[in-house]
């Protein structure tokens, strides 16, 4: 017998909705049961097929086969999924589970998704780069003609700004089903790195929650390697207490992500990823222990690497975490953080749109006829820097032509399962009969690598000049023995491996390669890596470790790099140093100069131009040859005329963006506040910023020809007059740079990235300002630093009100006893409000 949810009393309301319109958004809170019951309701509305996004695999299968179980169905038969090498539907499936990133294929061989009548996207908080473009897409759809069903859920949404997105579609709130929770702060600050005290502090967490329960646990971990470490410090531990430790993460096989989600016959320990924040139940589990941490995608726009990054979840996955504890039994979820750290949390996540390499998304978008990428119906539009970079790698690759339609190329890269560049490296493989060790690259560089860190300095006498040598030669002693050499991982060689096998396998199916050919490996493996990676070729600098990459960013190269002569080499991975000019890279493959004239003989060009040196602080006119916009050869270099430079020099300012606001404080703190709107409201100008740029500069340059007498000036009053004026205007009413305090002082709003709207201010210039003053047409609440007379923090609040009821009494107690002189009124409303200290910037 079926149990009761909540969502079941809200189906008939559902489906009339749906029937009657083509849009709905669902907010149904953990526990509801709306992926589970809601789509094989919505089969009675419909003829066609209804297909269900999940962000994950594990949840694409978990509820197929949930709603077999609960009504007697197949899976394949009457519901089914489909994930990345897995196909389980048949001809008469309606109901169909899929992973994100498969409809965006699918739409690729048929874009109107001509058998499909309603298209659910579930646990859309999580707003993955697939489900963007997947929503954009079917809108478009819609507002051409095509009568096709949205339905948007999740637990934790925004529902009024999808829904205005939707055509101001109706939305249905459903109530969840939880039983108590119980969430339990720790005394300390959250540790932020993955240090020997974080693990201290997780075990000793640990071990206070099995002491509570017999139930199992789940521990939520950043990573893969933090639930390895993690594993090694507890297991003999739960030996001892017959306890089971499960790992679970996007790494492991279908079937071990599954038994996951069973309940076994001992008590379990699970420790995962965010994997398991939105899928179905975990049986058994009533326990929750939260790092509070996560690792994202993030893209670097200056240099274009991506990088996995260690930060804060967001308070949204919190409570989507904190509510698998009580799915079944009353919970306890223990958080590895203090309330007042929450203040640095973000609401919800960055989208993934915003922050990962776009390549792939323009590209699919592409296949769909779309050629105006700053106007297509972005839910949310992504940041025009990262278009732009993506642009310029797709018609580098040359999968797109000048004015932005997919070539034949193009469409080849975007029919494997693999990101772009490495798509393009196993093309150019195919093509030149070296399949399989295209495969072998694409295997490496998209996997977690396999090469233990501590070996690395066995292989620094290596004359190959090549960091991938090493480990191909490691893959294939891991194949003719079966065994992983001690140098290497077993189980992320096993990964490759498995990678390698099945790129092969596709590729091969996609693209019939040539013959294989009898050119040495050392020769072909750059060359498949030069073809892939033209963007990301450098030219040392003399003989140092440092070098210049396309598109003019400094690299340095590691100690653990194998590349230690060569002049040329290409820059397989990248991470910020410590300077903001300067690219880590312990990943690289070098080249010589006539290995690289040979190859792009027809790209290469003679320059002359105008540039600034940084490093000597004036202008000159560089002659040289160029690949990319790389010098091949040291240029030569001549004083640029006066003329020369004013003409040049607003151009340089706006390639200089980073250096200018460093210099140009006023500037800097007025772009903030540009930044700040455009994340919250957006900017219908937005295409026309560069220009404006240029514009501003033009005129603050006029008659100049030094960049420091530039950053001199008051460069915000030359923007202010070029941006639209309805705009300056109401940034200067909703999101001013100061606030006036009842002291009279005028204090400075700082708004960070990450963080909501703040200024410091002492507490005594406070006084009798009893609302919290609100920015951004009243939504935003100012965070308020409440400073001691010492200018010492003693409070942090967003809500005034509660502050001066509920905590300033506890702070009055302590500061009276510490400054004796100065008056803590019992009713700060009744305080005179002073000004006295020492005296702030203007």
């Amino acid at each position: 017998m079926k149990l009761n949810l909540p969502v079941d009393e809200f189906i008939p309301q559902i489906q009339t909705r749906l029937s009657e319109g083509n849009n709905l958004v669902i907010t149904a809170a953990p526990g509801a049961g709306k992926t589970t019951r809601l789509p094989p309701a919505l089969l009675d509305i419909v003829e066609k097929k209804i297909i269900v996004l999940e962000p994950r695999r594990m949840a694409a299968i978990a509820a197929a086969h949930r709603i077999a179980e609960e009504r007697g169905w197949t899976v394949g038969e009457e519901v089914g999924y489909q994930v990345r090498f897995a196909n389980k539907t048949s001809a008469k499936t309606r109901l169909i589970f899929m992973t994100e990133a498969l409809l965006a294929r699918q739409m690729i061989d048929d874009p109107e998704l001509s058998d499909v009548d309603l298209v659910i996207l579930d646990e859309f908080h999580e707003r993955s780069m697939h489900v963007d473009l997947a929503l954009g897409l079917l809108r478009e759809l819609q507002e051409l003609g095509r009568d096709i069903k949205l339905l948007v859920m999740s637990a934790t949404l925004e529902a009024e700004k999808i829904s205005a997105y939707l055509g101001n579609s109706p939305v249905v709130s459903v109530p969840g089903k939880l039983f108590e929770l119980e969430v339990i702060y720790q005394k300390n600050h959250q540790v932020l790195q993955t240090s020997p005290a974080f693990y201290e502090n997780l075990f000793s967490t640990v071990k206070e929650a099995q002491g509570k329960t017999s139930k199992d646990i789940l521990v939520f971990l950043p990573g893969v390697g933090e639930i390895e470490r993690a594993k090694d410090n507890l297991s003999s531990w739960c030996e001892g207490r017959n306890i089971e430790l499960v790992p679970l993460h996007g790494s492991l096989g279908i079937e071990e992500q599954r038994k996951a989600l069973q309940k076994g016959s001992r008590q379990r320990i699970i420790l995962s990823t965010n994997i398991a924040e939105s899928s179905v139940t975990l049986d058994g589990v009533n326990t929750v222990i939260d790092s509070g941490l996560a690792k994202n995608m993030k893209q670097d726009y200056r240099t274009g690497f991506s990088r996995l990054e260690l930060g804060r979840i967001s308070l949204s996955s919190a409570i989507q975490r904190s509510g698998r504890a009580a799915r079944q039994f009353p919970g306890i979820c223990y958080r590895l953080w203090n309330k007042m750290d929450e203040l640095s949390f973000t609401k919800s996540e960055v989208a993934e749109i915003q922050r990962v390499d776009l390549t792939e998304s323009l590209l699919f978008l592409a296949a769909q006829g779309v050629a105006d990428f700053q106007n297509f119906t972005w839910f949310e539009k992504p940041n025009s820097i990262a278009i732009e970079k993506a642009l310029q790698y797709l018609r580098l690759a040359k999968a797109l032509d000048g004015k932005n339609k997919i070539t034949d190329s193009g469409r080849k890269i975007l029919h494997f399962p693999l990101p772009v560049r490495l798509a393009k490296l196993m093309l150019v493989a195919l093509e030149r009969g070296s399949s399989e060790l295209g495969a072998d690259l694409a295997g490496i560089l998209q996997e977690r690598d396999f090469l233990r860190r501590e070996a690395i300095s066995s292989f620094l006498g290596d004359k190959t000049e090549c960091d991938i040598t090493v480990r191909l030669d490691l893959l294939q002693q891991f194949r003719k023995s079966g065994k992983a050499p001690r140098e290497a991982s077993f189980f992320a060689l096993q990964t490759v491996e498995q990678s390698t096998r099945q790129i092969l396998s596709l590729g091969k199916k996609m693209v019939p390669g040539k013959a294989a050919q009898a050119e040495p490996n050392n020769l072909e493996l750059r060359t498949l890596l030069l073809k892939a990676f033209p963007d990301r070729l450098c030219r040392r600098r003399g003989n140092s470790d440092r070098a210049l990459m396309v598109g003019g960013r400094g690299v340095k190269l590691q100690n653990e790099t194998l590349v230690k002569s060569s002049e040329f080499f290409v820059a397989l991975n990248g991470v910020e140093g410590s300077s903001d000019a300067e690219t880590i890279v312990s990943l690289a493959c070098g080249f010589s100069k006539d290995f690289i004239l040979s190859h792009f003989k027809d790209e290469i060009q003679k320059v002359r131009d105008v540039t600034f040196i940084e490093e000597k602080g004036q202008f000159f006119i560089r002659e040289y040859k160029s690949l990319f916009g790389l010098p091949l050869e040291e240029p030569s270099l001549l004083p640029a005329s006066q003329q020369e430079v004013s003409e040049k020099l607003p151009q340089v300012l706006v390639e200089k963006w980073d250096l200018v606001l460093k210099n140009n404080e006023k500037l800097a703190q007025w772009w903030e506040r540009v930044e700040f709107f455009k994340r919250h409201e957006g900017l219908s100008f937005e295409s026309e910023i560069p220009e404006l740029k240029l514009e501003a500069f033009a005129q603050a340059c006029m008659g100049e020809s030094k960049m420091q007498t530039v950053f001199e000036k008051d460069l915000a009053f030359f923007f202010e007059n070029v941006f639209p004026q309805d705009f300056v205007h109401t940034l200067r009413k909703e999101l001013p740079d100061r606030i006036e305090v009842p002291s009279g002082s005028k204090i400075k709003i700082i708004y960070p990235e990450d963080k909501a709207p703040y200024l410091e201010v002492r507490i005594q210039e406070v006084f009798g300002l009893q609302e919290t003053p609100k920015l951004l047409f009243g939504k935003i609440p100012v965070t308020f630093h409440l400073l001691g007379p010492n200018f010492r923090p003693v409070q942090v609040t967003a809500n005034l009100e509660s502050f001066w009821k509920n905590g300033y009494p506890e702070v009055r107690k302590e500061l009276r006893i510490k400054y004796p002189k100065h008056q803590w009124p019992e009713d700060p409303a009744d305080g005179t409000p002073e000004a006295k200290g020492r005296r702030r910037s203007p």
